[in-house]
C-alpha cells in the first residue's frame, strides 16, 4: 500500500508540473481523429474474498499485475481499442466434501484477460477526466492439479525423439465486464499517463453472484499522430 501511495504521489506531482507547463503554451498535447496509441503499466488489485455454492470460500490476495492497451482515436475524445492483463497471487480456501467436512486448499492463482474497452475523456485540457468501459474474456488457472500428471511425446525434426511431462490443473474462462473513471495527464502531443480506478466482473464457475475486483491501474501511453492531425 505504502508504494502504492508513492505512486498516486508522484503521478500527481508530474501531472500537475506539465499540465501548468502545457497550459503555459509549451505545446499541443490534444489528440486528433485518426491518433493511435500504445501503452503499458502497473495494475494494482485488491484482496477479494469469494463465496461458492455449497459453502466453500476463498480469499484472494491483493497483488500488482501488468497490462498492455493499445487503441485508437475515433475523435479527439473518444479511443477505442484493446488490452490484454496478467497477474500472479496467492489464495487460501475453505472447501466443503460432499459429506459436510471440509479441509483447508492454499495455493498460487494465475489469470489473464483480454478486453475490448474504450475510454472517453472530457475537453481538452492537458490533465483531464476519463470514464472508461470493456467487456472481454478471462482466463483463471489455480494450479491445483486436476488429474496425475501426463506425458507427451514427438518426434523433433533437430533433436530426435523427446518426452515431456506436464501437469493438468484445474483452470477455467469466463466472460468479464468492466467500468472505470480517473484522470489522464497530456504530458506531450505523443506522451500521456492514465490514471484510474476500474472494477471487473469476473463470471468464475459456481460462485454465488459474479464476484467483483478493484483495480487501479496506471498507464504509460504513448500516442503516435494519424494522417488527420496537421
Amino acid at each position: 500500500m505504502k508504494h502504492l501511495l508513492r505512486v498516486l504521489i508522484s503521478f500527481a506531482a508530474l501531472a500537475v508540473s506539465h499540465g501548468a507547463a502545457a497550459q503555459m503554451g509549451y505545446g499541443n498535447t490534444s489528440a486528433a481523429a485518426g491518433d493511435w496509441e500504445f501503452g503499458i503499466g502497473p495494475v494494482f488489485i485488491q484482496s477479494k474474498d469469494i463465496d461458492f455454492k455449497g459453502g466453500s470460500t476463498v480469499h484472494v490476495d491483493s497483488t500488482t499485475g501488468v497490462k498492455i492497451r493499445t487503441a485508437w482515436y475515433v475523435s479527439p475524445d473518444l479511443a477505442i481499442g484493446f488490452n490484454f492483463g496478467w497477474a500472479g497471487t496467492d489464495f487460501d480456501g475453505t472447501s466443503v466434501r460432499s459429506n459436510g467436512s471440509t479441509f483447508i486448499q492454499n495455493g498460487h492463482l494465475d489469470f489473464s484477460t483480454l478486453m475490448f474497452d474504450a475510454v472517453y475523456t472530457f475537453g481538452q485540457r492537458p490533465i483531464k477526466p476519463l470514464i472508461s468501459a470493456g467487456l472481454g474474456w478471462n482466463w483463471l488457472n489455480t494450479n491445483i492439479a486436476s488429474g496425475p500428471p501426463q506425458t507427451g511425446c514427438w518426434w523433433d525434426p533437430w533433436w530426435g525423439y523427446i518426452c515431456s511431462g506436464y501437469q493438468p490443473t484445474v483452470g477455467s474462462n469466463s466472460f468479464t465486464y468492466q467500468v472505470g473513471a480517473g484522470l489522464q495527464a497530456n504530458l506531450s502531443r505523443t506522451f500521456l499517463i492514465d490514471l484510474d480506478y476500474r472494477y471487473t466482473w469476473i463470471q468464475v464457475s459456481n460462485a454465488n453472484g459474479t464476484p467483483g475486483f478493484s483495480n487501479i491501474e496506471l498507464l504509460f501511453i504513448w500516442r503516435f499522430p494519424g494522417s488527420r492531425y496537421y
